[in-house]
């Protein structure tokens, strides 16, 4: 009995002094570690999220491009949209997303065309994009035709982070004729900085680089 009460006088003095500045030191330190540690990661989580974001719109867009063309027995041509900062509205003071690409369509009625031309995948200041075709089209039967009888698209995502560091980007390939879409991992390291041009043109682009997941 008499120890319990020691024990509970003990505690209590214990809990009205409150903690120490050695001991408020030490948690200091802990969560600087720790938070250390988590910040950056989370914020390669979140580029990578928007990386695979803009991944997933984009193969969406071009389904629908092979689907409304063969739809309609229409064509559309497409030309990547070449830029490279995302210029600044004055009245957001943000930077405005841009069209990926220019879309033009014939053989449809205006709806159509236009709901086409509105569902353009747009790139945020966040992502980058290299393409390695100028132009290409899909035909009335929904196939992909790329000039000089070129047999593939690649294109490649990453993202454009305040900080920089190495990372191997995002890919997409269609096969032409028949249009046929994978994406995987591009199997070169880029270096992800916010200095890149948001959508350029690469030659150098090929389908053996990017590993289908």
């Amino acid at each position: 009995m008499f120890g319990q009460k020691i024990k509970k006088r003990y505690l209590k003095k214990k809990l009205n002094e409150g903690f120490t500045i050695i001991e408020l030191l030490i948690a200091t330190v802990i969560i600087g570690i720790l938070a250390s540690i988590s910040v950056p990661s989370a914020f390669k989580w979140v580029q990578k999220e928007k990386q695979n974001s803009y991944l997933r719109e984009l193969i969406s867009y071009f389904e629908l491009l092979k689907k409304e063309t063969r739809r309609w027995n229409g064509s559309c041509s497409v030309r990547t949209n070449t830029f490279s900062f995302n210029s600044y509205d004055f009245v957001t003071r943000k930077r405005v997303a841009e069209k990926a690409f220019i879309v033009q369509c014939k053989g449809m009625d205006n709806s159509q065309k236009l709901r086409i031309a509105q569902q353009v995948p747009r790139i945020s200041e966040n992502i980058f994009q290299e393409v390695n075709q100028r132009e290409f089209s899909f035909t009335p039967k929904g196939h992909l035709s790329i000039p000089n009888n070129q047999s593939e698209l690649v294109i490649v995502i990453g993202g454009r982070p305040r900080g920089g560091f190495y990372q191997r980007p995002k890919c997409l390939i269609i096969e032409a004729p028949i249009g046929m879409i994978n994406n995987g991992v591009y199997q070169q390291n880029y270096y992800f900085y916010s200095g890149r041009y948001g959508n350029s043109q690469n030659y150098s682009l090929r389908k053996r680089f990017c590993n289908k997941l």
